[in-house]
């Protein structure tokens, strides 16, 4: 037995295991669970392992199973119990285990199959906890079903509860929660759809959300989100309803032949010094005299001249980077030397445009405050949990990270009327460069077309041939240049020693 006993946890006995197993198949097969949907997921790895990992975990107040029981939260188990109360009459009160603790075992199939997780928990345990969180949950969103009161609550009280509450493996199941209103006769037991409750998550979303969200009228009498975190998704992505203007699935000659950056770069600095080149040509004797220093740079072989002295033109960095972020020009450089403009849409993330003939590029409207990054990167961790996601939102984030470097880049979008909210630029700029690459997958038409019409500059164009041209090979020309000093040296000395004017045909 000592292979099988490496299968159970310390909690569980093999006969015990047994026993569950029983019960289980005796009760899913009197509930059907295939169409109940995975909807609270683990932060995919690629996510929960980069800079900031406590974003995807509760700081005060754990809901659900996957972090209710975790001692540091647990001190916060009485004030739920005292909310609870508060919420419920005396009645429900006094009925609570025989009404509710009871129909929510009956259903613990249904319980077990929104979590992507395996649960384990005994079936008591896990109606309780479902009990206690949904319900505090649901007190805690009481407030937000009114609407002239959201604005008054906003980030007033409980900040980081409230920034718990949109935690990925934080969500309660809205099914679940339906399932104990109507238990608890809050809602008709007949009733498809929660008026009320769907009215308490779009409020919570509208105050809180750092994109601004579709309207409430885009969602009346549809109650089809997953948990708290869909719904914002939902209303975030949805804002615009119409063919998605960010994301664009990569091309077949693109997967079977992707072109490395490092040699497109050079196939360009070439076309680029010949425009050039071609330019003062056309300039007459001036402008002729003024790029034969550039022709004459250009036709050195700095490749091989490199290579012989054992020096490469372009650094290798094998080691990912700590931050990955998508290649596009800042914000400062985009307007400085690219002659684009920034202006912002009252439309969503699905609104966002690189008008050419206007050299301009329209962004939503985002809000940073104090929990932004948390709701930002929870959702993005969403997108990609998510089966069938085309990571619309991760394409966005990914936009705002290459474009944002600096402070002086989060002061422009904020002048612009882009940026918004509590978190001065210097914390905005923290804030997106702290954030990975996440849309690795797919190509963005937006950074393509932002990056062709930088790169056709004069400007840009000769500036990138001397930072990638010249500037690479600063190595190789200061030892050329320290050989040829050296050289010049010892001809001064044999000069003195024995006279050259013999040699150069000179009497004196």
């Amino acid at each position: 037995m000592g292979s099988l006993d490496s299968t159970f946890s310390s909690h569980y006995s093999e006969q015990k295991w047994v026993r569950q197993i029983n019960k289980h198949f005796a009760r899913e097969v009197r509930i059907d669970v295939e169409n109940v949907p995975v909807s609270v997921f683990n932060v995919p790895k690629s996510l929960s392992g980069t800079k900031m990992p406590d974003a995807y975990l509760p700081q005060v107040i754990g809901l659900g199973p996957y972090h209710h029981l975790r001692p540091e939260l647990y001190q916060m188990e009485r004030y739920k119990i005292a909310t609870i109360r508060s919420y419920l009459n005396s009645e429900q009160t006094v009925n609570f285990h025989d009404v509710l603790i009871e129909r929510l075992k009956e259903i613990e199939p249904t319980i077990r199959a929104c979590y992507h997780k395996y649960l384990d928990m005994d079936d008591e345990t896990l109606a309780w906890i479902i009990a206690i969180d949904g319900l505090f949950l649901l007190h805690l969103l009481l407030q937000y079903s009114q609407t002239d009161y959201i604005q008054s609550k906003k980030l007033t009280e409980g900040a980081v509860m409230y920034r718990d509450v949109m935690v990925l493996e934080n969500q309660i199941p809205v099914i679940l929660l339906k399932e104990m209103r109507k238990t608890l006769g809050i809602t008709s037991p007949n009733a498809d759809d929660d008026e009320e409750l769907l009215s308490m998550f779009v409020g919570f979303c509208e105050a809180h959300s750092p994109l601004k969200p579709a309207n409430r009228s885009q969602f009346s009498g549809k109650t089809n989100h997953l948990h708290l975190l869909d719904l914002m998704y939902l209303l975030i992505v949805n804002r615009r309803a119409t063919k998605p203007a960010l994301y664009r699935e990569p091309t077949k000659k693109e997967k079977e032949d992707p072109q490395p950056d490092a040699a497109r770069d050079h196939e360009d600095f070439i076309v680029n010094v010949d425009d050039i080149v071609e330019a003062g040509m056309d300039l007459g004797s001036v402008g002729r005299k003024a790029v034969m220093p550039i022709r004459i740079v250009k036709t050195l072989p700095w490749d091989k001249i490199s290579n012989l002295l054992g020096l490469k033109l372009h650094e290798e960095d094998n080691n990912d980077p700590e931050v990955e972020e998508i290649s596009i020009p800042s914000v400062t450089k985009l307007i400085k030397h690219g002659g684009i403009n920034f202006s912002h849409t009252t439309g969503g993330i699905r609104d966002v445009e690189f008008v050419e003939e206007e050299a301009m590029l329209y962004l939503p409207v985002i809000t940073l405050n104090g929990d932004s990054e948390v709701l930002l990167r929870n959702l993005v961790a969403y997108e990609h949990a998510a089966s069938g996601s085309t990571l619309e939102l991760a394409q966005y984030v990914d936009l705002m990270c290459g474009i944002i470097d600096t402070v002086e880049d989060a002061k422009l979008l904020r002048e612009k009327g882009i940026i918004k909210g509590s978190l001065d630029n210097e914390e905005v700029a923290d804030l997106f460069n702290g954030m990975n690459k996440s849309s690795a997958s797919s190509s963005n038409e937006i950074v393509e077309k932002i990056n062709n019409y930088y790169c056709r500059k004069p400007v840009v164009k000769l500036r990138r041939f001397v930072e990638n041209r010249v500037y690479a090979s600063w190595k190789a020309l200061t030892l050329l240049s320290t050989i040829f000093l050296l050289l010049l040296l010892l001809l001064e000395s044999f000069c003195q020693v024995y006279g050259c004017a013999s040699f150069f045909g000179q009497s004196n």
